[in-house]
């Protein structure tokens, strides 16, 4: 028994409203803690505790908004700081 093709539109009429309304949405703007040419200081505690979480893990670009190479500073940061025992 040969398995019969659907109609992609008959099967799905309100597929197109919903395509629709995508295009509609507004874009979603990152929010930036620092600036794009800002220089992390990577000795200061208390500013490298706002780029981790209360469980201690490095929180991510996407949701920090910080450049690729602020990222790698405060990584580097943080981590020095958990070698010294700064953070926890």
């Amino acid at each position: 028994m040969a398995m019969q093709r659907r109609n992609s539109s008959s099967s799905r009429p309100d597929r197109d409203s919903r395509d629709r309304d995508r295009d509609n949405t507004p874009v979603r703007k990152r929010v930036r803690i620092l600036d794009p040419n800002d220089i992390i200081d990577v000795n200061d505690v208390e500013f490298l505790r706002r780029f981790i979480t209360e469980y201690g893990k490095i929180v991510p670009a996407r949701l920090t908004g910080v450049t690729a190479a602020q990222q790698r500073q405060i990584k580097q940061g943080v981590r020095r700081a958990r070698n010294m025992g700064l953070l926890a």
